[in-house]
């Protein structure tokens, strides 16, 4: 399956989205905001957390799906203007994160 970066997130918040992918097989690990680590397929980031250029310069050619809370939508349109491939609202990552990433993998 697919390597999966989890950056600049709450330990609870990648708790949520280990427990959702690790069961079909991804290795999932979380990152600080701010650096690189291992190089992935896809990478989640909180785009309240991560600078959205940085994150389409630096973690590149991973696939980007961003999230962020739907009360702050200018980091929502930061990490679509940057140029995430996918861009949703926290809701999402909570309840259809698998679909999301079978979708951004071309699974």
């Amino acid at each position: 399956m697919a390597i999966i970066a989890v950056h600049g997130t709450e330990l609870i918040i990648f708790s949520r989205i280990e427990g959702q992918l690790a069961p079909l097989g991804h290795q999932v690990h979380r990152v600080r905001a701010g650096q690189v680590g291992e190089p992935a397929d896809l990478v989640l980031c909180d785009v309240e957390q991560v600078d959205a250029e940085w994150a389409v310069r630096e973690l590149r050619p991973a696939k980007l799906l961003g999230f962020g809370s739907h009360e702050q939508p200018a980091a929502l349109k930061r990490a679509k203007a940057a140029g995430f491939d996918k861009v949703v609202a926290r809701s999402a990552v909570a309840t259809r994160l698998a679909a999301l990433t079978d979708e951004l993998l071309g699974s």
